[in-house]
């Protein structure tokens, strides 16, 4: 480099720092390296306090306020379905794409600028995985949701319900932590809808269809994924069952306290001898899920808390409405600790609603549960077992083989029968327990239909 050149790179690069009149140095501009920042609780009104700390001694360039108000993730307990666009709910920079080549660099633009973005998708049908490329977020702090709201409207796809291997086809796989996903539609693909690996995974008002493996897969690389939360979503093979019998709805190894809550699944069905996998299952290492008010119909498994020896410890299945067709409506196995509470089982071609097996299951808690088969101890399993009803026949919900298993009548057997659990105020439509004198059996607290004859008898002069 010649005299010249050196002195003008050098009069440009000085050009480029900011003078500090405190330390008597020149600085360089600050960044989006140079800033973190912290939230507040998220509040029902989906909106947090963002404070933004400097770091180092850079001047000007990127700049942040001291405070501010943003948007956030609500996850309380009176969390509502409704969609996330009917509260505007958005992080970061605002990307609208409308095509699959805007939609693929709008998650490379996620990556690369490390996160803190809301893609927002017009509706229409976008194919963006296939076994040559698929989205693989490395990013934190991401929303991908339709703009619309409308799930239906917007559906992200691979290239079909089929066999790729040996290659993968997922329509998203995320890496990194804070992510959503809300109001929209994936499926057609050769692997998983939704694979994760990072923490706090935020699934809403999403369907899940015709994937050729498990729907959502929390996988075991590192130490897994944890405090994911999926909710008003919906799993299903509409066609009435699977492609082959490795599929299930959700499969989580390795995950620490998850919600999975008022979620549908159905039709995930083995067309093999081979049973399919569980709607809802949490093994390998896992712990302290909760499954809460979700409605399972015609899959040939429903609940599982571990597999063989591969556990899960604690956690909480309570007012799930669940209807097998094959195997076990729930079944805990080296399961220590596990609460299932006033839940109501349908079970076909098999003996058994409810199985807590294995010598390392014990500790458990099985209470208020409404079952057509039996509620049984297998290989060595142990628990208490108080105030259950295994005897219930179809007759007695509203539709039994479609996962309605709300009473039809008021049943002297189950109606104020039940053990009062403080833990459990409500019921599968979250009414308040108990509506009599005690607590109800199953997950639906009996609540009659008013009759407005009456009134307008009582009513006449």
């Amino acid at each position: 480099m010649n005299t010249r050149v050196t002195f003008i790179y050098c009069k440009i690069a000085l050009m480029a720092l900011s003078f500090n009149t405190a330390s008597n140095v020149f600085a360089a501009p600050c960044t989006y390296n140079d800033w973190t920042y912290s939230d507040g609780p998220c509040t029902s009104t989906f909106t947090t306090t963002r404070t933004w700390t400097k770091i180092g001694s850079c001047q000007g360039g990127v700049t942040h306020p001291p405070t501010e108000t943003v948007s956030c993730i609500y996850r309380g307990a009176d969390y509502t379905c409704q969609t996330l666009s009917t509260f505007n709910v958005s992080i970061g920079t605002e990307v609208i794409v409308s095509t699959v080549p805007g939609l693929r660099n709008a998650i490379n633009q996620a990556n690369a600028q490390r996160g803190n973005m809301t893609i927002l998708i017009e509706d229409g049908t976008y194919e963006i995985a296939s076994t040559s490329w698929y989205p693989y977020i490395t990013a934190s702090n991401i929303i991908i949701r339709s703009r619309s709201g409308n799930s239906a409207n917007v559906v992200l796809t691979g290239g079909g319900m089929r066999d790729v291997e040996p290659y993968v086809e997922n329509v998203l796989d995320l890496a990194g932590d804070n992510i959503t996903i809300a109001d929209l539609s994936i499926g057609e693909c050769g692997n998983h809808g939704i694979s994760i690996n990072g923490d706090n995974l935020f699934v809403h008002n999403v369907r899940i269809y015709n994937t050729y493996e498990q729907m959502l897969k929390g996988t075991s690389y590192g130490d897994g994924s944890d405090t994911g939360i999926v909710q008003c979503s919906m799993f299903e093979y509409p066609a009435g069952i699977g492609p082959q019998y490795y599929i299930g709805g959700i499969d989580v190894h390795e995950g620490n306290d998850w919600i999975v809550r008022k979620n549908t699944f159905r039709h995930i069905r083995s067309p093999e001898n081979e049973l399919a996998e569980h709607a809802i299952h949490f093994w390998n290492d896992s712990a302290n899920t909760q499954v809460e008010r979700n409605r399972i119909t015609n899959c040939d498994r429903g609940i599982g808390f571990g597999l063989s020896s591969l556990g899960h410890s604690g956690g909480l299945i309570v007012n799930n409405m669940v209807h097998t067709t094959r195997d076990v409506g729930i079944g805990l196995e080296t399961a220590p600790n596990s609460e299932v509470y006033n839940n109501t089982v349908y079970t076909e071609n098999y003996f058994n609603s409810i199985e807590y097996r294995f010598a390392a299951t014990s500790g458990v808690k099985i209470y208020n549960n409404l079952t057509n088969q039996a509620i049984a101890s297998r290989n060595g399993g142990s628990g208490d077992l108080q105030d259950n009803r295994t005897d219930a026949q179809g007759g007695w919900f509203l539709n039994a083989t479609s996962g309605d298993l709300h009473l039809a009548t008021s049943r002297a057997e189950v109606v104020d029968q039940g053990l009062t659990i403080s833990t459990v105020t409500e019921d599968y439509d979250r009414d308040p327990r108990p509506q009599g004198a005690a607590y109800d059996i199953g997950a639906d607290e009996f609540t009659p239909a008013f009759n407005y004859s009456i009134l307008w008898i009582l009513l006449l002069p």
